[in-house]
Parts: structure tokens; C-alpha cells; sequence
């Protein structure tokens, strides 16, 4: 059984993590996941690796980690995840800088993947002509690498339910009802969804998140699917 208020605990953990584990609802997180010590986890960009940190301490020597993170992003994360993972050295966890159109994981391999803040990416074009891959090819990658009995766990920064996705995703940003439409047709089936996940007073739901007034206090949903 994780003891996830002792991870988050842990002495040698940064104040800024620290600062981030409530509103971001870090124990909430790995609850919802039904994440457990032995599971074969991927997490899907994880940005500066605040989450990535708390399933370094979670997954046992039993379990596995992967860490996908496409080249494509270090523009803007850097690689501070990567040298996270390589100071770890851990034989169970790796590192993958592949597109998200080719996870490094074999099929019906995985017991979760997590994808926090950050499907919105593969409707985001960073320059014209460049993106993250196609919707479709994104989520059927994911539902071959998933267990029939695994969880795909969503959490994405809301967006008005009057913007399409293609809209929402330059705003770094998904409108649930169209994310589920990808994601479900892909062979999934919705299991839980909250749309209060996280709530901001100060975010309308149609700035792009990294407006001044509303970065790092967007609105959040959460989505959970299972494979068909």
C-alpha cells in the first residue's frame, strides 16, 4: 500500500515541489490512478518533472517507469527530466525522447499512462507546418500499449465548451466533450470524468495558459478511460 503523504514528505524533496503538491492535488492524483508500487507506469510529457519526482519514489524495483518526453519539447522544458532519470540509474526506469506517435513501450505492456496537462500538445503547432503528431495515431499508440485491464489518467487545462479542440489546443487547452470524442474513438470508454478537477476564480477558459494573469492557476478537468 503507498504511503503517498510520506513521499510527499520527504526531506530531500524541493520547496517548490512541495509547493505544488496542493494545488495540483498530488495525493488526489495517485489516488484517482489507483497507482501501486508494482504497476508498469508511462508518463507522457512531463514538463519540469514534478510528477515524474513523486513516481520516482513510488514505483518499486518490481514495477517500471517509462518517461516520454518527444525532442521536439526540449525547447521548452530543457532536459531536466532526463538528467533526473539518468542521476536515478535505476535499471527499471527510462527515459524516451520519441514523438508521441511512437511510445516506447511494447503492447499491452502498461498498467497506466499519465498524461497530465498536456494532450492539448498534438493541437498545438509550435511554428506552421510542425506538430506533435495526429490525434487519432496519438491515442491508438496509447490504447496498444495499455493492459485491457489498464487506466489511461487525463488531467488538462479547461477550455470553453463553445471552442472547438483544434482552438482549444492553441490555447494549451482541451474542451472535454471533443477530447473524449478522440480519445473514445480510439477504443476507450470514458470511466470517470471531473470537470472541477481544479478551479480558478481569475481563468475564463479562453486565454492561452500562459497569459500573465492566469499561469499556473488554469481550470482543470480530469478524464479517466479504460480500453474497450
Amino acid at each position: 500500500m503507498i504511503d503517498i503523504e510520506a513521499i510527499l514528505a520527504a526531506p530531500d524533496r524541493s520547496p517548490e515541489a512541495r509547493a505544488m503538491d496542493g494545488p495540483r492535488r498530488a495525493s488526489d492524483m495517485v489516488g484517482a490512478a489507483g497507482l501501486e508500487p508494482w504497476h508498469s507506469v508511462l508518463e507522457l510529457e512531463p514538463g519540469k518533472g514534478w510528477f515524474t519526482d513523486i513516481l520516482l519514489r513510488l514505483i518499486e524495483p518490481e514495477g517500471q517507469l517509462i518517461v516520454q518526453q518527444p525532442a521536439l519539447l526540449d525547447d521548452f522544458f530543457g532536459k531536466d527530466v532526463f538528467n533526473k532519470i539518468r542521476r536515478a540509474g535505476r535499471p527499471n526506469v527510462t527515459y524516451s525522447s520519441s514523438p508521441f506517435t511512437q511510445l516506447s513501450a511494447a503492447s499491452a505492456s502498461m498498467d497506466r499512462v499519465l498524461w497530465v496537462q498536456g494532450p492539448h500538445e498534438i493541437w498545438f503547432e509550435p511554428q506552421p507546418g510542425l506538430s506533435f503528431g495526429d490525434p487519432n495515431l496519438v491515442f491508438a499508440e496509447i490504447r496498444r500499449i495499455l493492459k485491457q485491464d489498464g487506466l489511461f489518467f487525463v488531467v488538462d487545462n479547461l477550455a470553453s465548451q463553445d471552442l472547438s479542440q483544434h482552438s482549444s489546443g492553441q490555447l494549451h487547452r482541451s474542451e472535454p466533450k471533443n477530447l473524449r470524442k478522440y480519445i473514445e474513438y480510439a477504443d476507450f470508454d470514458l470511466v470517470q470524468m471531473d470537470l472541477s478537477w481544479i478551479e480558478s476564480e481569475c481563468d475564463n477558459l479562453t486565454m492561452p495558459t500562459y497569459s500573465p494573469s492566469i499561469h499556473l492557476r488554469t481550470s482543470q478537468f480530469l478524464q479517466i478511460y479504460m480500453p474497450r
